[in-house]
């Protein structure tokens, strides 16, 4: 018998990035208006702008009446796919002074200063007291600047630079990945709504071991029914975080 085939429609680069942000890239995806019964094994067929495919082995973990919630038995082929529709995602390196634990998967070793205008905003920068580094990171509105110093400097200004009023979600994110990031800038994250409202800002921090479970529970409060429903299931994230989301949907059940 032919596996279960389930098509998930992504006509745009812009619906890609969308779908990658809110599941694929934790392991899971959601195909609305399709049927099928829980633990199915199935295909789940990708088909991207140009009608570009790609198909991935996956496990009915949802069902609802609405669409059913999918988890994949490997999502990097899928990473690679979407970075041939997108272009590869921001760089993730490791801090200088001590390894980190970043919730998401850390492949790109590329060096920003190897690109001459990247290079230029770290040489003006080296060298810089650490009283210049927090007051340029609280106060600086150029994003090359911010990378800069996060990049150079990692742990001391990450504060200041959490503090910066024109600091962007992708900023956020970055920080609250690191596994170092102490307990009170993983609350300063959390307590604000408008970061929460990103998607990528909530797998950040998801992703991060260190996240208590008051702080978990708060992230989880947010996320859309489906997507919520597919985290127990979601070996992305650490078992704290899946076994928060399995106390609230047995709650939340009449």
């Amino acid at each position: 018998m032919d596996p279960l085939r389930l098509v998930l429609e992504l006509p745009t680069a812009e619906a890609v990035a969308t779908e990658w942000t809110t599941h694929l890239s934790a392991g899971g995806a959601y195909v609305k208006g399709a049927t099928a019964e829980r633990d199915a094994r199935c295909l789940l067929v990708l088909r991207g702008p140009g009608g570009s495919e790609l198909e991935v082995p996956g496990k009915v973990v949802y069902c609802g009446p609405e669409g059913v919630g999918i988890e994949l038995a490997d999502k990097l082929p899928v990473k690679a796919w979407v970075e041939q529709m997108q272009g590869p995602p921001e760089p993730e390196p490791a801090q200088p002074d001590e390894p980190d634990e970043p919730a998401a998967d850390d492949d790109d070793d590329d060096d920003p200063e190897r690109d001459p205008a990247a290079r230029n905003v770290f040489e003006r920068l080296r060298g810089m007291t650490v009283a210049a580094q927090l007051k340029l990171a609280r106060d600086s509105d150029v994003p090359s600047e911010r990378m800069a110093l996060e990049r150079m400097y990692g742990k001391t200004v990450w504060e200041s630079l959490l503090k910066n009023s024109r600091v962007t979600h992708p900023e956020v994110a970055r920080i609250a990945r690191m596994g170092t990031l102490p307990r009170p800038m993983l609350e300063l994250i959390v307590a604000n709504t408008a970061w929460l409202r990103s998607p990528e800002i909530r797998r950040a921090l998801l992703g991060n071991k260190r996240l208590a479970v008051e702080m978990i529970q708060r992230v989880l409060r947010l996320l859309p029914k489906p997507e919520l429903r597919l985290v127990p299931n979601q070996t992305a994230y650490p078992s704290s975080v899946r076994d928060v989301a399995r106390r609230m949907l047995k709650d939340a059940m009449p």
